[in-house]
């Protein structure tokens, strides 16, 4: 889930496109381009290959580039993920422990890594084009690298913004992120951005 998570936080902070004659593709570049910070709320489930549901999730997602996020998992038990653009921290506020990690050493593992180098997203990607559904625009994203942690990407936009997210991965589960309430450019206090550890948090990792 972690990697996922990940790959996610990377292609809304940092995503930039090569403008193919795909509609979904070219509407999906222009809102990137206008997009510096976001605020959205979120559903997020998990399914197996048959469908069946493995895990639902819900909460409120805060973006700003570059590298800064704070996800606020209330659902199905609070969480939070945060990161400031040099250290992740991971919250748990049931088990009182706080799991502190380089912000770099994180994203090398996952396979979008890449495009928080400003990198052209066909460099790592095929990128097809997918018919419209539910009222979005779909654009489906194949890693080129055989041993990524995922097998595609599809992306759905609605009214010239990212409404749904989908990754699946090599055992055919599949993760969908649906965002509510999304806010383009909206300000934040730097200290959102930050974590200060309650008294008598756990704290692993680098710190």
């Amino acid at each position: 889930m972690l990697k996922k998570f990940f790959s996610i936080c990377l292609l809304l902070s940092s995503l930039t496109l090569n403008a193919e004659e795909i509609p979904a593709q070219i509407e999906l570049e222009k809102f990137l381009d206008n997009t510096k910070s976001l605020s959205a709320r979120f559903q997020q489930k998990l399914v197996d290959k048959y469908g069946y549901l493995l895990q639902q999730s819900a909460g409120s997602l805060s973006m700003h580039r570059p590298g800064k996020f704070h996800w606020d998992y209330i659902l199905p038990y609070p969480q939070k993920i945060i990161s400031n653009g040099k250290k992740i921290w991971m919250y748990d506020s049931e088990l009182e422990q706080v799991n502190v990690r380089p912000y770099d050493q994180v994203l090398a593992s996952s396979p979008v890594n890449l495009l928080d180098k400003n990198q052209k997203l066909d460099i790592e990607f095929i990128v097809q084009a997918m018919p419209e559904d539910h009222g979005q625009s779909w654009i489906k994203l194949i890693p080129k690298n055989p041993e990524s942690d995922f097998k595609e990407m599809q992306i759905g936009l609605q009214n010239s913004a990212i409404k749904t997210m989908r990754f699946i991965d090599n055992f055919e589960q599949q993760t969908e992120i649906e965002f509510e309430q999304l806010v383009v450019n909206p300000e934040f206090e730097v200290s959102y951005f930050e974590f200060d550890a309650p008294k008598g948090t756990d704290v692993v990792g680098d710190f």
